[in-house]
């Protein structure tokens, strides 16, 4: 049986054979996805050898879960503490930051064995990079489905002003109760489906690096993606509405995209430019010191705008002489000069970056502009087998309420096109925007 064919609970314990030539596996001992899941905490934690419990919430989780995790340890006799993440002035929630991750390992009582994260992305994120350097048990139980990488190996966090994704463990269980989520909050319950729609994006990037670049790319794990997005797709408007067996088909995919990255070894499964967007306006907010928007939201509407962007990208023909000439002018002062001024404190990270990679070397660019110019087909051929029109996801937005323009969180035409045009510097992976600079497009042209 193929591995796309397998359930994320079954998918544990096993190890896989892959005609990519690699060996899939993951860590996760656990996931339970369903009514009552919350029930299994005290003896996931006894099964993993936790004796003392570190739970680490918000103070909005710990209302809607982590007090009754409480309960449910007290009454098997696991002692538990508690550490509720604060947040940084100015803002409503917790956000991935250094300060964030340093006071919750500075509150980590002594002689606590067990960690157990209750909410959303950033408890996960947190609690795996506490839960890494002594490979403490570590057990999720998510109280909304509003991000993937619920089962990654690795985390998102700001650092340094950049958004960045760093290696940790992952979870080793993850109990998911359906009736505790499908009472969250509704825009929650939009984020996770936001997050799963940009899978068409991420699938269809990865194989155009692959094509151009020889990237590493494994049929089975994008496999897997297209039927997590399928089936959050097809359950959108009930998961929406709280439906608890809608939701769980959701969260299914949501683990499953984890596991997928996990295999990957990388998070090309699970992100590609849409996921850049929320990225840079999570860096611009915390500059700016105002609330960013919900990082699925942010990615829902990421995904649409680039579809968007994808579609006038196939009314372009490359002309080689003019790709040629802006790549040879490319002026490294005058976009180190943007950056800065976009960027403000955090541009020195991004400049590192640059000077490491080297992504706007004009000889690679020209290397890859022979092999865009003679595969043109074959990139137009994947853009249409992956994704889907702007217009459909758009329709499927408005039906169950989900944001489908920036301004509807905050941010602005000018913001998103702002974005866009750096989504290339943050990190080296090969993305639209890579794209557009390899064939002399400007991101202002589409």
């Amino acid at each position: 049986m193929r591995i796309c064919e397998y359930a994320p609970g079954e998918l544990t314990g096993r190890t896989f054979e892959c005609a990519c030539g690699k060996v899939h596996g993951s860590t996760v001992r656990r996931i339970t996805v369903g009514r009552g899941a919350i029930e299994a905490v005290p003896e996931t934690v006894k099964a993993l050898g936790g004796k003392r419990v570190f739970l680490v919430a918000d103070e909005n989780t710990f209302e809607a879960a982590g007090r009754r995790v409480c309960a449910e340890l007290s009454s098997h006799g696991v002692e538990c503490a508690t550490h509720l993440l604060g947040t940084e002035p100015g803002f409503e929630r917790p956000e991935p930051t250094e300060r964030t991750l340093g006071n919750l390992i500075m509150s980590f009582p002594r002689g606590y064995d067990c960690i157990v994260g209750v909410g959303g992305g950033v408890v996960n994120d947190l609690c795996k990079l506490s839960a890494t350097p002594g490979n403490l048990p570590y057990v999720y139980v998510p109280s909304c489905p509003s991000m993937d990488g619920y089962t990654s190996d690795s985390a998102s966090v700001i650092y340094g002003g950049v958004k960045s994704s760093v290696a940790c463990k992952c979870p080793d269980a993850v109990l998911a109760d359906t009736e505790i989520i499908s009472k969250a909050p509704a825009k929650l319950l939009l984020a996770g489906i936001g997050d799963m729609v940009a899978k068409y994006v991420s699938i269809c990037e990865w194989r155009i690096s692959a094509l151009i670049n020889g990237e590493y790319y494994c049929e089975e794990v994008a496999e897997i993606m297209r039927r997590c997005r399928k089936a959050a797709f097809d359950n959108a408007a009930a998961a929406a509405g709280g439906d608890p067996d809608a939701v769980a088909a959701v969260i299914n995919g949501l683990c499953l995209v984890g596991m997928a990255m996990t295999y990957a070894g990388c998070s090309r499964p699970a992100s590609g430019v849409e996921h850049y967007y929320s990225h840079l306006w999570d860096m611009r907010c915390l500059e700016e010191h105002r609330q960013c928007e919900l990082h699925g939201i942010q990615v829902g509407v990421g995904t649409l705008l680039s579809l968007k962007k994808y579609e006038n990208l196939k009314r372009i023909k490359p002309d080689r002489e003019k790709a040629l000439r802006a790549i040879r002018s490319f002026d490294l002062e005058k976009w180190e000069s943007g950056v800065r001024e976009y960027f403000g404190a955090s541009a020195d990270r991004i400049t590192e970056i640059e000077n490491r990679e080297g992504k706007y070397d004009p000889d690679k660019c020209a290397k890859r502009l022979d092999v865009i110019l003679d595969r043109w087909d074959g990139i137009m051929r994947i853009i249409d087998e992956e994704l889907i029109p702007s217009e459909k996801l758009e329709e499927l937005f408005v039906k169950i309420g989900h944001p489908t323009e920036p301004e509807q969180f905050g941010e602005s035409e000018k913001s998103a096109e702002e974005a866009f045009r750096h989504t290339c510097d943050i990190r080296d992976k090969y993305i639209l925007t890579r794209l557009l600079h390899d064939i002399g497009v400007s991101p202002d042209e589409i």
